[in-house]
């Protein structure tokens, strides 16, 4: 029953130690973040206003207006495709779905540059996801998506 005694209070002592790891006034829950492209937040915008953002930063931001290194994010640039069946001789369209992972960088390539500034039109939507950022702590985390409709 002594040992029970025991083992409860070192119990109780360790857990109440352990629930104490954050220093005062600094708060264990992360930063509130949100996602522009060249000033943009996400939303429809016109395919010429977008042309002229590609070569813009991801930017991630804070509440209060503090940026944060992005470690990677991730492409998605869907768009209509066509092609002609060929056994019915008929155009068809289909939807296509271009993907790429950047590693340590905030912008795009210049391939991918230059093949959204030749090809982006009315109907496409850009999705850049799975974006990690480096927090003031050192520590990583991740941001909200950025969605654009392109009219």
């Amino acid at each position: 029953m002594k040992n029970l005694f025991i083992l409860i209070a070192f119990t109780g002592l360790f857990s109440s130690a352990a629930g104490q790891n954050t220093k005062p006034g600094q708060s264990s829950k992360p930063p509130k973040l949100s996602v522009s492209w060249g000033g943009y937040a996400q939303g429809n915008m016109n395919a010429e206003e977008f042309k002229k953002i590609v070569d813009s930063a991801i930017s991630v931001k804070d509440e209060k207006g503090s940026k944060y290194p992005i470690t990677r994010f991730r492409i998605n640039y869907i768009f209509l495709s066509t092609y002609k069946d060929s056994e019915s001789q008929m155009v068809k369209s289909v939807q296509d779905l271009r993907v790429f992972d950047f590693y340590d960088t905030p912008s795009l390539t210049e391939v991918w540059r230059a093949s959204i500034r030749d090809n982006a039109k009315k109907g496409d939507t850009i999705l850049i996801n799975n974006i990690i950022v480096k927090l003031k702590n050192g520590k990583k985390t991740m941001a909200p998506e950025f969605k654009a409709g392109l009219q």
